[in-house]
């Protein structure tokens, strides 16, 4: 069942924008599926959908949806993913590194990151498009920013 649900999900996404948990639920509801709130959100995390800004007429109006990652990029992880879909850029600076995203982006980057538990990050503080990483020492932060830089697939900022 949990196959066919998710197989369904990644239909839904590929087909139309789905812009919240809610209206999946309401959809895999009027297909025949029954779910809550927080099966979706599991499958979301299984599936690895990420949400990501759609362009309108007015930035005021933030919309997003759900979308598949490229199949053609082989992502060795979940902060692989994210960081080479949704960093901008990066700063650093004594033992603080800002990574840049776009609105609404950058706590899912920031979890992505803590999720990955790397020992020289003591820690991350995401806004909405703006990530602090703080990092154990001066002396380890350009090592840091260049792995960033490194998962991104750029050699500088």
């Amino acid at each position: 069942m949990k196959d066919r649900r998710q197989r369904a999900i990644l239909t839904l996404v590929a087909t139309r924008p789905i812009h919240s948990q809610d209206e999946l639920v309401a959809l895999l509801e009027k297909q025949g599926y029954e779910v809550t709130q927080a099966t979706v959100s599991r499958d979301i995390k299984e599936l690895g959908l990420i949400k990501v800004p759609i362009k309108t007429e007015s930035d005021d109006d933030a919309l997003f949806k759900y979308v598949v990652p490229s199949a053609t990029v082989n992502y060795v992880s979940r902060l692989h993913r994210v960081v080479s879909e949704l960093v901008l850029g990066a700063e650093g600076s004594v033992n603080l590194i800002v990574l840049r995203t776009p609105p609404g982006s950058a706590m899912m980057v920031a979890s992505a990151i803590d999720e990955a538990a790397w020992p020289e990050i003591i820690g991350t503080v995401g806004g909405d498009d703006t990530i602090l990483v703080i990092v154990r020492s001066a002396e380890e932060m350009p090592v840091i920013k260049q792995r960033f830089l490194d998962l991104k697939g750029t050699n500088a900022a």
